[in-house]
């Protein structure tokens, strides 16, 4: 326990169902954290820790698509609990349609969200992590940037594009003892949130013919016997790994946790 202990940490994308189970994670291993989000609602699912640790969970109103709003969030994590250690950036935008009907602002808000917005986040949180010469950056990506999982077309090409953004950052900041990971899981049990339509999002249904998984190879599902999906809980187990001295020797890796189904053809 406390692999976080007194470890700063900001959430960009923090009301998101990972990054709230994540928050509880963080708060049982000693961390401090900024939750970052666009709006209170996002933020409402977390009231129940943050009256439970209230000098540890701070929040502030930002969005990824604003370089002065990441500037500030950064500055208030940094004034108010002294310095950071740990960026998650949590934020993604699904977007909708397939090759012949995505509309080219799907296309412009799913590439400024999910890629765009982790460049922002990172370029503000740099140089407090370049100053104490060390630091870790996690990426929550997906599966859906890896292999052909009949998502949306937007949010493929923009998770890939945070993967290859992950290696490319992992790269520069290396000297400066910053680490740069990404995670991509495969579907998730989020059951127990209720699912807050993202500004600007089309529903999308997968192409006609595409399996939408279970478990069973055959189906593109999980090879694990009976489960299908991954829960929330075990998807963070993975990011406080990801951002604690265990992972000290892992950069620009994409860690997979699918149940097998990156390896399926």
């Amino acid at each position: 326990m406390e692999k976080l202990k007194d470890k700063v940490a900001v959430f960009i994308g923090g009301g998101s169902a990972v990054a709230s189970v994540a928050l509880r994670y963080f708060m049982e291993e000693g961390a401090k954290v900024l939750q970052v989000d666009i709006a209170d609602r996002y933020l409402e699912r977390t009231a129940d820790l943050r009256e439970q640790y209230p000098e540890r969970i701070r929040t502030f109103l930002g969005a990824c698509t604003s370089q002065e709003e990441m500037d500030a969030a950064m500055k208030y994590a940094a004034d108010t609990f002294g310095r950071i250690d740990i960026l998650c950036n949590f934020a993604g935008f699904h977007g909708a349609g397939d090759a012949t009907q995505a509309l080219r602002s799907q296309w412009d808000m799913a590439m400024d969200v999910t890629c765009l917005g982790i460049y922002r986040a990172v370029l503000a949180v740099y140089p407090y992590l370049k100053e104490q010469h060390g630091g870790r950056i996690m990426n929550f990506t997906s599966i859906g940037g890896r292999a052909n999982r009949g998502v949306s077309i937007t949010y493929a090409a923009s998770k890939a594009a945070a993967i290859g953004l992950t290696r490319a950052l992992a790269l520069e900041l290396a000297p400066d003892n910053i680490t740069v990971n990404s995670m991509a899981p495969a579907s998730l049990d989020t059951s127990s949130f209720e699912r807050i339509p993202e500004k600007g999002s089309i529903p999308h249904e997968p192409p006609k013919g595409v399996l939408k998984g279970g478990p069973g190879a055959v189906r593109g599902g999980s090879f694990i016997p009976d489960r299908p999906v991954a829960t929330l809980d075990e998807i963070a187990h993975v990011i406080v790994f990801m951002c604690s001295d265990d992972s000290a020797f892992l950069t620009g890796d994409c860690l997979d946790v699918n149940g097998g189904q990156y390896m399926q053809p």
